[in-house]
């Protein structure tokens, strides 16, 4: 789960941590898609707008500052601000409510030029094949979410 950003950024944007193997896909303008504690039951289009360099344990110099998601976040986190892709899209999301995000690669436009070899070809279709998958999963966390919060108590 990560938090959501604070109350002085006017909740416009999501502070969210992903692990290291996915600095080498998530770029600014990735999409992604989030579900809130305080928001249940919906799916929220985001954007990623910034990306923070992975920060391993005892990189940092005694200056640097991060953001409070990161200095929650285990070592090795990649830590992005998202923004709802349409207006209001973090309206009813409180801050500091626990959310969990998803960002996906889209390879269509690659296969949709048609000059990938048939190996290349079949694993970008497996790679989003896997995205599919993961946004059936979000939206299944987005139904038990709130449920598992009453039933246990958020452990």
């Amino acid at each position: 789960m990560i938090p959501t950003a604070g109350p002085e950024s006017g909740q416009t944007s999501i502070a969210a941590g992903f692990n290291q193997l996915s600095a080498q896909v998530i770029k600014a303008g990735t999409l992604a898609e989030v579900v809130c504690l305080s928001n249940p039951f919906t799916v929220i289009p985001m954007i990623v707008t910034r990306v923070q360099p992975v920060v391993a344990a005892g990189q940092l110099k005694p200056a640097d500052v991060l953001i409070d998601a990161q200095q929650r976040a285990r070592p090795g986190t990649l830590t992005v601000v998202m923004e709802p892709l349409y207006s209001g899209g973090l309206a009813d999301v409180i801050p500091g409510s626990k959310c969990i995000a998803n960002a996906y690669t889209s390879n269509h436009e690659q296969l949709e030029q048609g000059d990938l070899g048939l190996g290349e070809t079949v694993f970008l279709h497996m790679v989003d094949a896997v995205g599919l998958i993961h946004a059936i999963i979000l939206r299944m966390q987005a139904l038990l979410l709130p449920v598992q919060m009453l039933v246990f108590g958020g452990h």
